[in-house]
């Protein structure tokens, strides 16, 4: 019933689109106009994402296309190729199978380079973090000690080693030489690499300092509410990790329960 009430329903919207020419046009060009609309957003979200990847990976876009297109002509031609050999000994597969092997494996080698650059990018991004997140401490305590705000935050960034620092002490040498804010610099690095945080810091922490507030508790509570957020993602990360971790333990008990079961129901079966 429910079906026939469906099939009369699509014939008669098909009709009417058909007998309605005006309510097709309008139909088709909704519909043009949406798809149109969230193909832009999708392209200029990937585009913007992947650029930020790249940046902070500091790979640019001809290396990966360089990659993807090597990743898949390998992907297509090594399984090709051992298919090839298998058919001349006479253990291949079936022609559909020759066929959708290489295929698969030539679009994840395609997939393969933007995939290691985006995980390669989250550590990145971890690790700027957790070292901006000491920054703020070491500035705050020169802070503390009577230092300037530009002293301070020179001075912090010349204490770190790793690429995190040196992305700081970068970005502070910009603001020197263009005599513009430290934290509209860091800012725009944030906003480079696609961190959030950085870019919500900074401009806070640049409307304290320009309406004449406390920077150093500015600092102190930013950079609290940073590690809070790091700590908060290990341990979600942690617990899912553990859950990961349960399901092969089911999945040994489950298997050491069909094999010392299968005995007994294998003599029962044979009984009846």
């Amino acid at each position: 019933m429910i079906r026939a009430v469906a099939f009369g329903l699509l014939i008669a919207a098909g009709s009417t689109l058909f007998s309605v020419a005006s309510v097709a046009d309008r139909v088709n060009s909704a519909f043009g106009t949406l798809f149109r609309t969230s193909l832009n957003l999708m392209r200029v979200n990937t585009n913007s994402r992947l650029n930020s990847d790249l940046q902070i990976c500091n790979i640019n876009a001809s290396s990966l296309v360089a990659s993807k297109l090597i990743g898949g002509v390998v992907g297509l031609g090594v399984p090709g190729f051992s298919l090839a050999l298998l058919h001349t000994a006479g253990a291949g597969f079936s022609s559909g199978m020759n066929i959708l092997i290489p295929v698969i494996a030539a679009v994840l080698g395609f997939m393969y380079p933007e995939y290691k650059i985006r995980q390669l990018s989250k550590a990145r991004r971890r690790s700027f973090l957790h070292s901006f997140s000491s920054f703020l401490d070491l500035t705050n305590i020169l802070l503390a000690g009577g230092a300037g705000t530009e002293t301070a935050l020179i001075a912090a960034a010349e204490s770190g080693d790793g690429w995190s620092f040196e992305q700081i002490r970068r970005v502070l040498t910009i603001a020197q030489s263009t005599r513009s804010s430290p934290w509209s610099e860091l800012s725009r690095l944030g906003d480079t690499y696609a961190l959030p945080q950085i870019k919500e810091i900074a401009g806070s922490i640049q409307l304290a300092g320009e309406h004449g507030a406390r920077i150093r508790t500015s600092l102190a509570a930013r950079a609290e509410s940073l590690r809070y957020r790091q700590m908060s993602e290990v341990e979600s990360s942690a617990n899912a990790a553990t859950e990961r971790m349960g399901l092969p333990m089911v999945l040994l008990f489950v298997s050491f329960i069909v094999l010392i079961g299968y005995p007994a129901v294998t003599l029962v079966i044979g009984g009846l």
